[in-house]
């Protein structure tokens, strides 16, 4: 069993078992529940993916370097995860604008499949790190805005796989390891925001038959 999958089957476990903890509460409780278990899930695989990141860019190219590119990724990553939570409103348009200008540069290299089998070799696994990145700052958004975080993990985890995979730039483990908790994260937050919706639908239709 390949890590992939084990993420996968790891991911959907834990939210299995928060969903039939929480079946006796509340639509509300039970959407929170879910939000804050994607979050914790994601924060989780976000120190392990870093660790692994590190690992190798301390490994190759290693010293100052290694240094440098470690500190390019991980600094903004957690000063948008900051900004998510203190001033969501301000950091949702932003994280819009850097997720799509990633996917379009994603699309843009994928017109050059060469080139971009070119990229990923120079430059290691840079969208995987850049998805790794984009994504936890969405998740620590997704407790203040939890539907548009939501599709921003799904967009995260789908497109620019799928978008490599078209372009067959050559491997796409990393990418794969590091785009499928993000999803299953985000289809977490789009079914806990739907609970939510439904929630206050039905207690308003409550209300107003009453």
């Amino acid at each position: 069993m390949n890590v992939p999958v084990i993420l996968a089957l790891g991911a959907i476990v834990v939210f299995a078992v928060v969903i039939v903890m929480t079946r006796a509460k509340e639509p509300q409780e039970r959407a929170t529940a879910l939000t804050r278990t994607g979050a914790a899930v994601m924060a989780v695989f976000t120190v392990v993916a870093g660790i692994f990141i590190v690992g190798y860019v301390m490994q190759d190219p290693g010293g100052n370097a290694g240094l440098i590119i470690t500190l390019v990724w991980l600094v903004p990553m957690l000063i948008l995860a900051v900004a998510a939570w203190f001033w969501p409103a301000a950091t949702a348009p932003l994280l819009l604008a850097l997720a799509s200008a990633f996917i379009a540069a994603c699309v843009w290299l994928a017109f050059d499949p060469t080139a971009l089998r070119s990229f990923v070799s120079e430059n290691g696994p840079i969208i995987a790190v850049s998805v790794v990145a984009l994504a936890f700052p969405a998740a620590v958004l997704g407790l203040k805005r939890t539907a548009l975080a939501g599709w921003l993990l799904v967009a995260l985890g789908v497109l620019p796989l799928v978008i490599t995979l078209i372009a067959s730039s050559g491997p796409v483990g990393s990418l794969v390891a590091a785009s499928v908790v993000p999803l299953v994260c985000g289809i977490a937050y789009l079914v806990s925001a739907r609970m939510v919706i439904e929630s206050t639908a039905s207690g308003d239709h409550r209300a107003a038959a009453a």
